[in-house]
């Protein structure tokens, strides 16, 4: 009898990414990452092998197969230091399986270009191999960043020397994480009609990000969604091939990822930041590039998220970039931000006329803003931007 193949739905490889929304680490939501990963799967038993001078088996799920727990049998952790140091350059990162038919799979967990752990899955019967091995790395991306997520905190709670602050604000995120989450799973739904199951995943996890970083600024409020439709009009409007990147709205949508690193009482702070707290502000470009570290297709991404603050004159930051040394996405960006500022009512003035903020992004071309993303910007119907910047107002 045919072995019934497990589900590939979005919600099946979403259920273990809402275990590490929980905010909790590895070390004690592990059992209930791994049955989620161990139901996406398949599987039957799951194990993460954590790097510690050697593999050693960390958290577990499952039953105990022939010959032991996995990780601990003749050969286990050969084939775990396989997986990180696999043969061949075009192996690197990839699911390892012993054979054809082999009900085991092996897969590195690997962050900022060092593995920390692997993940292992076995079934009782059936081989992994296309599209499971896909979920298996998709899986062991997901438990890679739960391994570094813990460390990272802790090297930002030791800066800011704000331990009780911190711990607060990862409650709070993790709360953001939740509401998120539960608001993806009714869109996931309407996506599965038109996406695989490892497209479906993908999305619903940059949305989940973007509503996060929205949901932690105060001033965004429907931010996200209007400069990633002015972003989207302005590169249709500049032509070429920038328009059709893979990719292009995920970067508008997560520009400002990195502000999850930044502290609530820096981030909403009412009046004028220090010196320390411009310093740490900064850094969100830099925080927002290592959170997609490892990530694959996110070329662009990590441009517009590393680069938006970056100016045509060269007084920008992080690297003080010039003229078309900044990516062109990143330059399109800079110019849409600005525009969705001015036309947005702050607290301390009014929004301007879109004429006004047309005008005052053509007095800065050349300086602060490439010329050419002033020009896609003038080049956007004038009814789409109006119809655009209508939503900032809604429900006022």
């Amino acid at each position: 009898m045919a072995r019934a193949q497990p589900p590939r739905v979005g919600e099946e490889l979403l259920a273990p990414f809402r275990v590490l929304a929980g905010g909790e680490d590895l070390a004690t939501a592990g059992a209930a990452l791994l049955e989620r990963a161990c139901q996406a799967t398949g599987a039957v038993e799951g194990v993460v092998l954590l790097e510690a001078g050697g593999f050693v088996p960390g958290p577990c799920w499952g039953v105990t197969g022939p010959g032991g727990r996995l990780g601990t049998r003749p050969g286990d952790r050969t084939l775990a230091a396989d997986a990180v140091a696999p043969a061949g350059p075009d192996r690197a990162g990839r699911p390892l399986v012993a054979g054809p038919g082999d009900t085991k799979a092996w897969c590195a967990m690997v962050v900022e270009g060092r593995a920390v752990g692997v993940l292992a899955l076995r079934r009782a019967a059936g081989p992994f191999a296309g599209e499971d091995l896909a979920a298996v790395e998709l899986l062991a991306i997901g438990a890679a960043v739960a391994v570094d997520r813990l460390r990272f905190l802790r090297l930002w709670s030791r800066k800011l020397e704000q331990a009780d602050a911190a711990h607060s604000q990862l409650l709070r995120y993790a709360d953001d994480l939740r509401t998120t989450f539960s608001a993806e799973r009714r869109r996931a739904e309407e996506l599965r009609q038109a996406l695989d199951a490892v497209e479906l995943a993908y999305s619903a996890t940059v949305q989940a990000l973007a509503s996060a970083v929205e949901a932690k600024d105060a001033y965004t409020g429907g931010h996200l969604t209007r400069v990633t439709a002015y972003g989207t009009a302005a590169c249709r409007a500049l032509g070429g091939h920038l328009a059709a990147t893979p990719g292009l709205e995920y970067a508008f949508l997560l520009h400002d990822l990195g502000k999850i690193g930044v502290p609530d009482a820096v981030l909403n702070k009412a009046g004028p930041l220090t010196d320390e707290e411009w310093a740490l502000m900064r850094e969100h470009p830099a925080i927002g590039l290592r959170i997609l570290e490892g990530v694959p297709h996110m070329d662009v991404v990590r441009a517009v998220i590393y680069s938006h603050h970056e100016r045509w004159d060269g007084a920008g930051y992080p690297d003080g970039l010039k003229g078309e040394q900044i990516p062109l996405a990143a330059r399109v960006f800079a110019a849409v931000d600005a525009f969705d500022a001015i036309t947005t009512d702050r607290p301390y003035r009014v929004a301007a006329s879109l004429d006004e903020a047309l005008h005052r992004l053509r007095e800065a071309s050349g300086s602060q803003f490439a010329p050419d993303a002033v020009d896609a910007i003038h080049l956007v119907d004038r009814g789409r931007l109006a119809a655009i910047q209508a939503t900032a107002n809604r429900g006022r």
